[in-house]
């Protein structure tokens, strides 16, 4: 299947060029593969020696007890990149389900691999992504271990925001949300319950509201900072790995 032009997401400070559109550029011929929301793509413990980069939708990757209960460790928005697994390490340390219907390549090894300079840009490109999502993961952990339901609730929304704002999908405070209460909670270690409550307690105060069922508003930012201990100057650079002159 033949890439589209308009799969490349809006200009953004956080990519210049973006990954996708040096991806391309390196293999044009590239395949682009979709699934349905829902669908389990890999499961912990598969065998995985690739990387994904994802075009449309939203993506999750999440651990799960003998048990049953299940933490997402993170998601892909659109442009992310994300390793599955190696070729020296050829194992999916997570589960990866598609939270949207979503499109995405899968990239092998020899797709990024050769002494050629737009090669070598696009592992710097990829290395970048690597620490963009080790910062963003940091920052989750901090709040599920120390914060309470309010500061991870508050928290996990504005990184959302911040980062699909970056590439140019959100309308003021406004995005799309594919992400159940259930998902939600599983993001943020809280029950159905602690989601459910908080959300409305942000509701009840201006907070948050949800135009569409599919999309939400965030529209006091300020307030969610207060509630998250953001700085959202601040975190925007740290979340985005990128300095301010």
């Amino acid at each position: 299947m033949k890439p589209q032009v308009d799969l490349v997401p809006p200009p953004g400070d956080r990519h210049d060029p973006s990954l996708i559109e040096c991806f391309l550029r390196v293999q044009p011929k590239a395949q682009i593969d979709s699934a349905r929301k829902g669908r389990t793509l890999i499961q912990e413990d598969d065998f995985a020696d690739h990387s994904m980069l994802l075009l449309e939708g939203w993506i999750a990757f999440s651990k799960m007890l003998p048990e049953g209960e299940t933490q997402i460790i993170d998601v892909m928005l659109p442009g992310d990149f994300a390793l599955i697994g190696a070729a020296n390490a050829p194992v999916a340390a997570c589960s990866v389900e598609a939270l949207s219907d979503a499109r995405f390549i899968n990239i092998r090894p020899a797709h990024a691999n050769g002494p050629r300079p737009d090669m070598a840009r696009l592992r710097e490109l990829m290395a970048a992504e690597i620490v963009r999502t080790q910062s963003r993961t940091s920052e989750l952990l901090l709040r599920m271990g120390r914060g309470n339901a309010a500061n991870r609730l508050a928290y996990a929304l504005l990184e959302f925001y911040v980062r699909l704002e970056a590439i140019g999908l959100t309308r003021g405070g406004r995005f799309t949300f594919p992400m159940t209460q259930q998902k939600l909670g599983e993001f943020t270690g809280l029950s159905n319950v602690h989601v459910c409550r908080t959300l409305r307690r942000f509701e009840r105060e201006g907070l948050i509201a949800w135009p569409t069922p599919t999309e939400i508003d965030l529209r006091d930012l300020d307030a969610l900072c207060e509630r998250s201990g953001i700085d959202l100057t601040v975190f925007r650079n740290e979340i985005l790995a990128r300095r301010t002159p």
